[in-house]
């Protein structure tokens, strides 16, 4: 069933225009203007989420958010105004507000905002009932009745021979604690009761058959034929104790939910703006050292500079692979292509300087089948699960990168359940000392093998591995033992041929001659850093700070391409500026560049015609041979 929302405004462009966009995604869409409409179609429906405005004529936005998080604690009330102050926010999201958002704002931002508050909610009502669920399963476990005098047992019921499969008559003037329960899990005291009660506590209760199961008992003293004696009331507590587990998980869930939630939220907001700084140290160092003669004093210390900022950018690369909705762009490639340019390249150099000892080999299936992937991602999956068997493996241990195909005919259960088809198996194995089992099932989580395992680098190594590879559709499997862990990696195989790639060629290559490039960009230095390479490349060089200005510009004078960034605030984004543009030239040629961009955004340059998209901090090689690639 599709969701509900309610949209509460006194803007009927605003409401309309809002529920247009969210019909296209299939969301039920209801309007109310007033606070008494809304409460009125509140009373009759129940609504997944409420985009409420803050100034409504009759009720003040924040008292309808108290009355909403009151009535209707499962509904995600998401805060759209116009007139944000930090105040009115810290008050929202006090009263239970799910997120707090000021308008204008891109229509992408609404959709994913909104999406994530009804999963919120939802899980946080799965748990509600779980934890309901358990309360009900606990008043209605059944007790077993003992009762006794000095241990002995003077009489049992029928739960109690059923639960611990013993007759009455087996029991009865047994020694009963002796018999039924693990007395290391009692403490003395407790089965000898004073008047009064003593408990509940728990034990460990043993069947017959020698099963051992979780029990809690009361015991209170009673009198019994007259003479005094102790009754205790047993009840098997298995279903709750996996009850809780399964609390404990979904709570478990909905916490990394939140953790990601926050991750993805992060690296997409400092992004942008890490890029764009990071573009100035990887691209002036490039264009000083065109110029520099190879035995320039400093020439070294330049190289320094531009491959830390290399590694910077390796760094928010790991961030934006775990924030959901980040693009990567697939193509038909060979695993086994990446595993031989990985072995020759200057990550496996350096990591055989950091462990001179290490024994790095392949075992590559020759006939391995194509998948559709990232090569970037994949490489980048694959150089992290070497440098984490290199850590464990330390100064002389060995590694073995192998390849083989795997038809599964039945779902496999292994570190994940692997469903039936067809996969390229990439593994590798190290002979360290394995995986501890408290740490195997949080080794893929972000920052977990810093804090808890003791790894170098970012804590980001094992996670990134984790959505890289299920952002292609595979699975992950691990095996560990004390001699040494192996990770394979599942990618669904295609029957397509490899994608023909451009040859590595010399930067003269791709030399422009003087076609007209329009950049537009609304940070200074990205013009400025755009311009001086393609200006060395031969393109005449045009620019524009803002989407309006862009087409402007193009409405006086054509030009052979535009590099748009897709980001520009304020004012109109990319995809909207080459949308303006293409009414006035329809067969304007474009590329898309950015320090962060999400599925949707790219999508939609897509459809707009845009094939290419480079990603910021960009080297002069990328430009190069992007544009070139587009022109021609």
């Amino acid at each position: 069933m599709p969701y509900t929302v309610l949209i509460i405004d006194d803007e009927p462009n605003f409401c309309t225009g809002l529920q247009l966009l969210l019909q296209t995604e299939d969301y039920e869409v209801k309007i109310a203007h007033t606070g008494q409409e809304a409460l009125f179609q509140l009373a009759t429906i129940n609504f997944d989420a409420v985009v409420l405005d803050l100034g409504l004529p009759d009720i003040s936005g924040l008292d309808l958010a108290g009355i909403l998080k009151e009535k209707y604690p499962d509904t995600a009330v998401i805060v759209l105004t116009g007139c944000a102050t930090l105040d009115n926010a810290i008050q929202a999201l006090r009263g239970g507000v799910y997120d707090y958002l000021r308008k204008p704002l891109p229509a992408e931002q609404v959709l994913r905002t909104l999406a994530r508050g009804i999963e919120f909610k939802r899980l946080k009502r799965k748990l509600r009932n779980s934890e309901k669920r358990f309360r009900q399963l606990s008043r209605a476990t059944w007790e077993g009745i003992i009762i006794y005098d000095n241990g002995d047992l003077l009489h049992a019921n029928e739960q109690l021979c059923a639960m611990f499969g013993y007759s009455e008559e087996e029991l009865l003037g047994q020694p009963i604690f002796e018999i039924l329960l693990d007395r290391e899990t009692v403490k003395p005291n407790h089965l000898q009761a004073a008047p009064g009660t003593i408990g509940p506590f728990e034990a460990t209760a043993i069947r017959k058959d020698g099963h051992r199961f979780p029990v809690e008992i009361r015991v209170k003293q009673i009198d019994y034929d007259g003479r005094s004696a102790q009754v205790a009331a047993i009840r098997d507590i298995t279903a709750n104790k996996k009850a809780q587990e399964k609390e404990r998980l979904l709570q478990q869930k909905l916490d990394e939910a939140k953790r990601m939630e926050f991750l993805g939220l992060m690296a997409g907001s400092v992004a942008h703006d890490l890029n764009n700084i990071m573009s100035g140290i990887l691209t002036y160092p490039e264009l000083l050292l065109m110029d520099l003669p190879e035995n320039f004093k400093y020439r070294n210390e330049i190289k320094m500079i531009r491959d830390a900022g290399k590694r910077a950018a390796a760094v928010v690369n790991d961030l934006l692979t775990l924030a959901r909705g980040v693009s990567s762009k697939k193509e038909v490639h060979n695993v086994n292509d990446l595993i031989t340019s990985y072995l020759g390249s200057v990550e496996c150099k350096e990591l055989h300087s950091r462990y001179p000892g290490l024994a790095i080999s392949s075992e590559l299936e020759p006939d391995l089948a194509n998948i559709r992937c990232s090569p970037v991602h994949v490489n980048k999956a694959l150089v992290n699960l070497v440098n984490n068997g290199a850590e464990a493996a330390a100064e002389n241990g060995s590694i073995r990168i192998s390849t083989a195909n795997l038809l599964l005919k039945t779902a496999h259960k292994g570190y994940e359940v692997i469903t039936p088809g067809e996969y390229a198996v990439l593994a590798v194995t190290d002979n360290g000392n394995g995986i501890k089992a408290r740490d195997l099932p949080h080794i893929f989580e972000p920052f977990y093998s810093k804090k808890v395992l003791g790894r170098s680098g970012t804590g980001l190594g094992l996670a990134v591995v984790w959505n890289t590879v299920h952002d292609h559709g595979g699975f992950i499997d691990v095996e560990t033992s004390p001699a040494g862990t192996t990770f394979f990696l599942y990618f669904p195989v295609t029957h397509q041929e490899k994608d023909s790639s451009l040859p590595n060629a010399s930067i003269h290559t791709w030399q422009g001659h003087g076609e007209k490039i329009l950049v537009v960009d609304d940070q200074q230095n990205q013009l400025e850093i755009a311009s001086r390479l393609l200006g060395r490349l031969g393109y005449t060089v045009h620019t524009a700070s803002s989407g309006e200005e862009a087409v402007e510009f193009i409405k006086k004078q054509p030009v052979d391409l535009v590099l748009l960034d897709m980001v520009m605030d304020p004012g109109i984004n990319g995809c909207e500026t080459f949308e303006r543009i293409v009414r006035h030239n329809p067969d304007q040629k474009a590329i898309i560049i950015s320090g962060y961009s999400s599925c949707q955004d790219i999508s939609r340059a897509k459809q707009l015609g845009i094939s290419q998209f480079i990603k910021k901090p960009y080297t002069l090689h990328d430009l190069s041979q992007a544009v070139r690639h587009e022109i021609c």
